[in-house]
């Protein structure tokens, strides 16, 4: 057990360095793990920023994995030439004169909190990974140095709202955003934290699924965690405290601890929590439980959260599959994209997981779930100073391939904002007439990423400093959306 006086000259020691972080850290992570711990003491340390006036507060992200079809969901085209055409004819929305794919029909009914850009491209990249990092960056996939996320520079600039809970989390961080985020030339402390443990097969609707990382140390018995609670407690009362820096870490590990305590915490990341009736209009399945889990933590004053979604192999259940891995559910629909059955065929008959279900399975549970995250939102009134972005890393090809799929495509495609002052009922940007290509106010993931520092009040005008100490901007010559504002 750490020794009470050595933790306490710890604290009092005028530089706080390095040694003795590390004899304050072990209290709280010996309780939880280092992992959680160690981010929230390189939080306190780093974070003495303040909030810049803005229309947003906070920013929820939905990044849906594999790249979805524009002409499906936002950006229909009933002229298209006959056989590249979807078969999904567009449908009214609650705004006159916007038109929405019929495999949404729930969405249509919030389109009057919604601007959809249509004109949104990656022209240079139509790769899963190089669109991901550009959207979740602002910047080239290709720069010649490591950029951080969009997310990391927020909490850098500004903080967050909620000091136990780090102001960057992946809900639950699967897949294609693990291989791309990063710090870059920020400190470790912006590192989004993860609430999932699995780069693939994350199941929120697992009723034994729990944030790992908030779990008392196994190691730790019941009396164990009581006597470093007490130890806490009594360098609270004492006047060790003398320093700004040892009082910040121990605000912090205070923190930590009550992560593990507080029932407010425990409730902002228990989806039982909520009503059947809430849980049952988000859906059960693991779409519906990672937007719930989103929208709980925006609801807990977290500043930016990334809901990254790819369905899970091991909740698929449908007859005649025959894949005894099951199948991942993402976008990436190559072939037999709007077939009843699986998209596996004659060119991917080795790996058919790859392509999991085609768009017309999968839409009614991404149109519940988004319908329903709108909708609430709008009923808490978390939109009016939330920013909700909807997002994938690319579009699909306007001609169905000789599998009867779309491939992937960066000249056109179509993403959705909401809340923060967003104007809703609108429709940005215009395609031609297969939805392949722009006609009217293109825009890029670096503007996207600019709207998003704007709509938080984050100065761009300024800029960021590399460790060499060169300026740099916050995006790759982004500028914001203006009909967002």
């Amino acid at each position: 057990m750490v020794n009470p006086l050595e933790l306490s000259h710890a604290l009092t020691h005028r530089d706080c360095d390095p040694g003795r972080r590390r004899l304050l850290r072990s209290v709280s992570a010996g309780m939880m793990g280092a992992g959680l711990a160690e981010m929230l003491s390189l939080q306190a340390v780093a974070s003495n920023t303040t909030h810049r006036p803005g229309q947003a507060k906070r920013v929820l992200v939905v990044y849906e994995e594999g790249g979805i079809s524009q002409m499906d969901t936002w950006d229909p085209k009933p002229q298209a030439p006959y056989d590249h055409r979807t078969p999904y004819q567009p449908i009214a929305t609650n705004v006159p004169g916007i038109n929405f794919s019929s495999l949404m029909p729930m969405t249509a009914w919030q389109a009057d909190k919604l601007s959809v850009i249509r004109s949104m491209t990656t022209a240079r990249v139509a790769g899963h990974m190089q669109g991901c990092q550009e959207f979740f960056k602002g910047y080239r996939f290709d720069s010649s140095f490591d950029f951080p996320d969009i997310g990391s520079v927020v909490t850098d600039q500004i903080g967050t709202d909620c000091p136990q809970l780090p102001g960057y989390i992946f809900c639950p961080g699967i897949n294609m955003p693990n291989h791309v985020t990063s710090t870059g030339f920020l400190p470790a402390s912006r590192a989004p934290w993860k609430l999932g443990t699995k780069n693939l097969g994350e199941n929120l609707a697992d009723p034994a699924w729990e944030v790992k990382s908030l779990q008392l140390n196994p190691k730790l018995s019941p009396e164990r965690f009581h006597q470093r609670r007490e130890l806490l407690a009594q360098l609270d009362r004492s006047d060790v405290a003398q320093t700004e820096t040892a009082a910040t870490l121990q605000s912090y590990y205070e923190n930590a601890v009550d992560l593990l305590t507080s029932p407010r915490v425990q409730a902002s990341l228990n989806l039982s929590a909520e009503s059947d009736k809430t849980r049952d209009r988000y859906g059960r399945d693991h779409r519906g439980c990672c937007y719930l889990l989103g929208r709980k933590l925006i609801e807990a004053g977290v500043r930016f959260v990334s809901v990254t979604v790819i369905q899970p192999p091991e909740h698929v259940n449908r007859p005649g599959y025959g894949q005894p891995k099951g199948v991942f559910l993402n976008w990436d629909h190559h072939e037999g994209i709007y077939q009843n059955g699986p998209c596996g065929g004659p060119q991917g008959m080795s790996n058919q997981e790859r392509f999991g279900l085609p768009h017309p399975v999968m839409m009614p549970s991404l149109d519940r779930s988004l319908s329903a995250l709108i909708e609430d939102m709008h009923t808490r009134g978390l939109l009016e100073d939330t920013l909700v972005c909807f997002i994938t890393e690319m579009g699909r090809t306007p001609r169905v391939n000789k599998w009867g799929g779309r491939d992937h495509w960066g000249r056109a495609m179509s993403v959705a904002l909401a809340g923060a002052g967003v104007p809703g009922g609108q429709v940005i940007g215009a395609t031609n007439k297969e939805g392949g290509d722009v006609t009217d106010r293109l825009y890029t993931p670096y503007d996207y990423a600019e709207t998003i520092y704007r709509k938080l009040g984050i100065d761009t005008a300024a800029r960021l400093r590399r460790p060499d100490g060169l300026p740099i901007e916050f995006t790759d010559g982004g500028h914001p959306i203006r009909e967002v504002f």
